[in-house]
């Protein structure tokens, strides 16, 4: 790099190459390596000119002086000399004394070599002792752009020793050090006499301002090879406070992104527990591997041991983790297990296990670019493990499974293996099924077939269930007995092809014609395990049979646009008929995938509007609906669908019972279905409302609603969700389920926030669930700091005291390149802290 020249002494020609063969050596010395030994130093003393320890005459020096570049030889980290290595040198006075064998630079020097940069009011260069001195405002910029200064430097040519005083660093990475004097040895130590280090910004206001916190140290010491900053007698400082002492610690340097090293601890409290805290170690095995290793140290249970391991490879990567305790006082559980119970490991809970433990694995590789395999293990002691010591994965359930998925250009291919494990007070393991193997393949031909798109999807799926899953009334003032069969004991397979064909025609007037058919077949093997309820519900007898299902519809829309003032609105009338047989076997068929019914706006316009294979939707049908858009000029936008559904002719297979009763109260078994509509509103970029309903056939009574509202401006985030659903006798719910959950979170300033949230259940007629807190969103890109006090009334998780209440705070203090400081307090420690999403962004939209 070139700059400008600045104004020249005249001197003699020979005396400024002789300058610059010396300053070739400053630069070295501030940081490049110099070629040492007798023949070196040969090399940097000019022959000394006649009229030595004369003034010089003007003239000698052309006034268009430019910058001089001299050769230079120097050697990289191996010992090679590079030959096109070059030097920049700028100053607006040379000075040479021969006596004394000392090259000067005068005024705003300015020196470049190799990456490097060094700025200076006076460089001296001393040949004889081979020291590179730098007087008043220094500043010496490294390659990767870290930066250090100080009112003097001293160092040696080859940069290994040095001392700076006072000095003051800079790194890329935004961190700081300083120091009364610094020093370097041997190239790559650094070291801070009565320094400190942050990862703050200074104040820009005041400069003289503390950082938001610092380490002030009797000594720190950095050791560039090793990556690692080393504190001795040092003081926590926060907000310019002494907040804690630490004789002796250390941390990985700015660069570091993985180091072994003892991480930051985190504190517990719970009350079957006790406290806790827990001391985590991460190791690098290698650049493609790490171990974390814990201990945590309980008051009432002794130590909990976990491992955490990580490993890429070529194609992928997979982890290991597991952790396990003996614990000393295994009664502390026991309120677990409600009276006369035993405990039956996964199926009840934990009241006297005295070793427990946890274990995942997960993994995923690439064959191919298009296909890849992986899995998912999930084991575990008993369900209440996760919760009671707040370890990994979700509190209600844990999947395992093992999949091989293929990516084409228009097809899906995915193989899976399933083991559930139910978590909740509610769940019986033998009851949970197996599910191996799993298969869906999806393919849509590139070439249309007849003009229009046709596809087909082939799904295939085996269980086994150990015992016949039943669900019960939940309302308390009747018997709890059997009123659906959710999943029947035994074997049922199934393999289901499906080919669908649609295709657009627009006539010239613009009405949109979509005809459509689709035709399906399905292998299905039964073989429940009987037991005296099942007869209820389900046709138990071992059989192989075929079921088949085909329709042919028209779809016409037709819609009308208009342009206003303010925006553009389009008005769509919308009509679909559906014509088909009955469904057949209904009720002699277990129900395993198809449970989850919910007729809305969404699925108005659905070929089959069951969810899953196992119920396909039989019977003529008509869907009727209207749509509206409205989009503004200004970028607003409405949407608006209504619409209902009539059963045409055959039977209706909403209004027919299968084992999980699944239809009646859907609102589709009568010959009107019950209406439907869903609105969107987007005004701006700073809000949303989205709302689905669902109104009685005849009275025009509310059987369903969700809505959802989401608003998000400069310092406010706030979220709105409430949901009422009908009672469904025949599924058990005898009440109505509503309740309603909202958030929001204000900064106060840029970096000061408050949140709260709550969500009331009208069943119980009071909040279940509340959460408040407040924090620093990474102030000053250095620190951030969270606080959450959560309270929940335990209705669905460990306990059997349905009225239980938990509370539970929760606080985290992250300091940048240091690491992370949690502590959590809870009366079981069972509690989702991400209610509201995660504690980072619990109520942003």
């Amino acid at each position: 790099m070139t700059l400008a020249p600045r104004a020249a002494s005249r001197r003699s020609g020979a005396v400024l190459a002789a300058f610059l063969l010396a300053s070739t050596a400053v630069a070295l010395a501030t940081g490049g390596a110099f070629a040492q030994g007798a023949q070196s130093r040969n090399e940097l003393i000019p022959p000394q000119p006649h009229n030595a320890g004369k003034k010089h005459e003007p003239g000698l020096l052309s006034s268009k002086s430019k910058p001089v570049v001299a050769g230079s030889e120097k050697k990289n980290g191996l010992g090679q000399r590079d030959p096109n290595a070059r030097m920049v040198m700028e100053a607006k006075e040379l000075v040479y004394d021969y006596d004394k064998e000392v090259v000067t630079a005068v005024g705003g020097v300015d020196i470049y070599y190799d990456g490097r940069a060094l700025q200076a009011d006076r460089v001296a260069y001393d040949q004889k002792q081979n020291r590179v001195r730098a007087y008043g405002n220094v500043k010496f910029t490294e390659r990767n752009g870290d930066v250090a200064y100080g009112d003097t430097m001293d160092v040696t040519d080859d940069f290994r020793d040095g001392f700076v005083t006072p000095l003051r660093v800079e790194t890329t990475d935004r961190t700081h050090f300083a120091a009364v004097n610094g020093r370097r040895e041997n190239g790559n130590l650094m070291v801070f006499d009565r320094g400190v280090y942050t990862a703050c910004e200074p104040c820009r206001n005041n400069p003289e301002k503390p950082p938001l916190w610092q380490i002030r140290a009797k000594r720190i010491i950095w050791r560039q090879d090793e990556q690692t900053i080393y504190y001795d007698n040092a003081t926590f400082e926060l907000f310019g406070k002494p907040i804690a002492w630490l004789p002796y610690f250390s941390s990985p340097d700015p660069t570091v992104k993985r180091k072994s090293g003892v991480l930051a601890p985190s504190l517990t409290r719970s009350g079957r527990v006790g406290y806790g805290i827990e001391i985590p170690y991460y190791w690098v095995l290698s650049p493609e591997s790490d171990l974390t290793l814990s201990a945590m140290a309980t008051s009432k249970q002794g130590v909990m041991l976990k491992g955490h391991y990580r490993q890429q490879l070529m194609d992928g990567a997979y982890s290991i983790r597991a952790a396990g305790i003996h614990q000393l006082d295994s009664k502390e559980f026991n309120g677990k297990v409600p009276p006369g119970y035993t405990d039956a490991g996964l199926s009840v809970g934990s009241g006297d296990k005295d070793n427990r433990w946890a274990f995942q694995t997960k993994g995923q590789f690439d064959i191919n670019e298009k296909w890849s395999w992986g899995w998912d293990i999930n084991a575990l002691s008993d369900k209440w493990v996760r919760g009671d010591y707040d370890l990994w994965g979700s509190r209600t359930d844990a999947t395992s499974t093992l999949f091989l998925t293929g990516q084409g250009d228009r097809s899906w291919f995915e193989l899976r293996g399933y083991r559930f494990y139910g978590l909740t007070r509610y769940d019986r393991q033998d009851r949970l099924p197996w599910v191996a193997p799993v298969l869906d393949y999806n393919y849509t031909f590139e070439n249309p077939v007849a003009g229009g798109e046709l596809s087909f999807d082939i799904n295939a799926t085996n269980l086994y269930r150990e015992e016949s899953d039943y669900a019960r009334y939940l309302k308390r003032s009747r018997p709890r007995t059997d009123n659906a069969l959710v999943g029947a004991a035994g074997t049922y397979s199934r393999l289901s092809g499906d080919m669908e064909w649609r295709r657009r025609f627009i006539d010239p007037i613009g009405q949109v014609w979509t005809p459509f058919a689709f035709v399906r077949g399905d292998l299905i093997y039964t073989k429940p395990d009987y037991d005296p309820a099942m007869p209820a519900f389900l046709d138990h007898e071992q059989d192989v049979l075929l079921r088949g299902m085909a329709g042919v519809g028209l779809e016409y829309r037709y819609p009308f646009i208009a342009v206003s003032s303010f925006g553009t609105h389009q008005i769509e009338p919308i009509a679909q008929v559906i014509f088909r047989p009955n469904e057949g076997q209904v009720g002699k068929l277990p129900n395993e995938d198809a449970q989850s019914l919910l007729f809305d706006d969404t699925t108005l316009f659905a070929w089959n509007k069951f969810s899953g294979y196992d119920r396909i939707e039989g019977g003529s049908r008509a869907n009727v609906g209207a749509q509206y858009t409205l989009t503004a000029d200004s970028g607003a936008s409405v949407s608006m669908l209504v619409g209902q559904s009539f059963a045409l002719f055959g039977k209706n297979s909403f209004d027919r019972l299968d084992p999980t009763r699944i239809g009646p109260d859907s609102g589709l078994s009568s010959k009107r279905s019950d209406y439907v509509g869903g609105l969107t509103i987007v005004p701006n970029e700073h809000f949303g409302l989205a709302s689905h309903i669902r109104l009685d056939e005849d009275s025009f009574a509310l059987r369903s609603a969700e809505v959802e509202a989401r608003a998000t401006f400069e310092r406010v985030q706030a979220n709105l969700i409430y949901g009422r659903y009908e009672k469904a006798p025949l599924q058990g719910y005898d009440d109505i389920r509503e309740g309603i959950l909202g958030g929001a979170r204000v900064f106060l300033t840029q970096d000061f926030y408050v949140e709260g949230g709550a969500r009331y259940n009208f069943e119980r007629d009071a909040f279940d669930r509340t959460q408040v807190g407040f924090g620093l969103n990474d102030i000053a890109q250095c620190l951030s700091f969270g606080f959450s006090y959560i309270r929940q009334v335990d209705n669905s998780a460990d306990s059997v005291r349905l009225s239980q209440v938990d509370n539970k705070f929760l606080v985290k203090l992250d300091f940048r390149t240091l690491g992370s400081v949690g502590v959590s307090t809870s009366s079981k420690s069972n509690l989702d802290p991400d209610m509201f999403g995660s504690h980072a962004s619990s109520f942003a939209p």
